[in-house]
């Protein structure tokens, strides 16, 4: 939505999160801030994807990798890996850490704009609080706007351009 309007925002450019700037690609964006820019910005973003795609399997590191679930199905149905013991070994643990009693936001590009995520630790393994700020529910909000002084047959076409997801905007 914002990229549609004219700002170039993008927060793997601007937070310099994980290997974003290792990679040459550019942000998608927009000046007239219609249905029509939201779809030429989603639609550059989506060939910006493969660009990124393609330069990140490039410089995944080479080496030994395992794949148990490979080797299980290569063996057929006798294999020892379909015995119950070895039912769970792909299964690898999530690691746990215990969250310090204080706020924490974090933010993310997600595929609709920026996911935040806030959790209030209370220094055990579980948050004492968990919120989730969904980018389609802060996009919806300018609906109002969007359709003052528009015909009724536009309002679909609108919607569809804010790609809402009606469980995250349920609140």
């Amino acid at each position: 939505m914002l990229r549609a309007s004219g700002v170039q925002w993008d927060l793997r450019k601007v937070d310099h999160y994980e290997c974003y700037d290792e990679l040459d690609w550019q942000i998608q964006w927009q000046r007239d801030g219609d249905s029509l820019a939201r779809y030429l910005v989603r639609i550059g973003e989506m060939k910006e994807s493969v660009r990124i795609v393609q330069q990140a399997l490039k410089v995944i590191p080479g080496g030994p990798y395992e794949n148990s679930e490979a080797r299980r199905l290569n063996q057929g149905k006798n294999s020892e890996w379909n015995d119950f013991e070895y039912q769970f070994i792909g299964k690898k643990p999530s690691p746990t850490f215990k969250l310090p009693k204080q706020e924490h936001y974090v933010r993310v590009e997600a595929t609709k704009g920026e996911l935040g995520i806030f959790p209030m630790g209370d220094d055990s393994a579980f948050p004492w609080r968990w919120k989730i700020r969904p980018p389609g529910f802060i996009n919806l909000q300018i609906l109002p706007q969007l359709v003052k002084g528009m015909k009724l047959a536009d309002i679909m076409t609108i919607l569809g351009s804010i790609d809402i997801t009606m469980g995250e905007v349920d609140r």
